[in-house]
């Protein structure tokens, strides 16, 4: 897994979920989490290796990797970042839907986020429907808030992710209001990264 969160010129890349009591040192403006020895993140503060152009997750292609790792080596640190090609957020389509046996208000969706792989995620979002694209947020996610995605469980219910209202996406015209966000037909293929950029464009009911 790699996971990038860049907010307030401090980019963030975790190598594994976060733990509790985690460990951390310092060696020329870079500082590693690690537990038991194995590294979980590294924190770059002031960062400036690189252009990044807006807040929030972010790819890092080969030639953004070459040059973090670069970084990490003169720093004295050994662990290094290998690329993840598996986009987390991703363009989803909802199979179905059914009640979830102990709430009276989530409902079990079986999503698919790649062509002929469905998975089941527990969502409360008032405007879930069949037959409709949205965006799934895979586990290693990380939404503009600084919460990070991760399987898990909704009142005894297993759920490989969420699926994300416009203002949790960080979207630019999202409105103020709960409800997944619902893609038009012809915004992308299922299983395909979601672009951000492409999302801020995006008009949607107020």
């Amino acid at each position: 897994m790699l996971v990038a969160d860049y907010n307030s010129n401090t980019l963030m890349i975790f190598l594994a979920p976060e733990e509790a009591e985690s460990n951390f040192e310092e060696k020329k403006g870079i500082v590693r989490i690690y537990k038991d020895g194995k590294t979980l993140a590294y924190n770059f503060p002031n960062f400036d290796l690189f252009e990044i152009k807006r807040s929030g997750p972010l790819f890092l292609d080969t030639d953004k990797i070459k040059k973090l790792n670069k970084k990490i080596v003169e720093s004295g640190f050994k662990d290094l970042l290998e690329k993840d090609e598996l986009p987390k957020f991703v363009i989803a389509y909802v199979e179905s839907i059914k009640d979830h046996p102990k709430s009276d208000h989530l409902k079990i969706a079986s999503v698919e986020i790649a062509a002929g792989k469905i998975v089941e995620i527990v969502s409360g979002s008032p405007n879930i429907k069949e037959g409709i694209k949205t965006v799934a947020c895979l586990p290693g996610a990380i939404l503009p808030s600084g919460m990070m995605i991760w399987p898990g469980k909704l009142r005894g219910v297993d759920s490989y992710g969420m699926m994300a209202a416009p203002r949790e996406l960080g979207l630019k015209n999202a409105p103020d209001r709960p409800g997944m966000i619902v893609l038009p037909d012809d915004f992308g293929e299922v299983g395909e990264a979601f672009d951000f950029a492409k999302g801020d464009q995006l008009e949607f009911d107020k």
